[in-house]
């Protein structure tokens, strides 16, 4: 199983909210022919079932194609990656990345905001360096990463200027 990183997590989860169904008020069915040129070609892959879909999952996916309307081109490609490698993935990683990411969402604030730092700051290292850290990173026990993690927290807290 891939090893997937906080941003790769993110992504794929994005996609995989763009694509998945979820429960939301009464809705009535939209008419495929109500789309508007734009919407019935980007709708195109889920033209044949428009009509069995239920008004819930056509509403969210007009909206989303609304959305892919308005995106730049680039945008466009990374959500196709994102994408692609979400169908990628076997049902046990697609299930794991849900739970890591709720589990993310259920963080506190800040918690969440340093570990977007972190990851940025993982960015910015040498592709070499990290491939070496998510190596040891993978290797290690759960608990070592715990220890790991709080050694890492200990030197940040060590770094930063204190105001006197």
């Amino acid at each position: 199983m891939r090893n997937l990183t906080p941003i790769r997590f993110t992504a794929c989860f994005i996609v995989a909210t763009l694509f998945a169904g979820s429960v939301m008020g009464q809705q009535k069915a939209i008419e495929w022919k109500s789309l508007n040129a734009e919407q019935q070609q980007a709708l195109q892959p889920v033209k044949e079932k428009w009509a069995s879909l239920p008004p819930e999952r056509q509403a969210r996916l007009q909206r989303n194609a609304e959305r892919w309307s308005q995106m730049s081109p680039e945008q466009r490609e990374r959500i196709q990656k994102n994408r692609k490698r979400w169908q990628e993935l076997s049902p046990d990683q697609r299930q794991m990345l849900r739970i890591r990411h709720r589990q993310f969402r259920q963080m506190p604030t800040a918690q969440r905001q340093a570990m977007r730092q972190a990851f940025a700051q993982f960015r910015t290292l040498p592709e070499a360096e990290r491939k070496a850290l998510r190596e040891q990173f993978r290797t290690m026990s759960p608990e070592k990463r715990r220890e790991w993690m709080q050694e890492q927290r200990k030197k940040k807290m060590a770094e930063k200027p204190t105001d006197q």
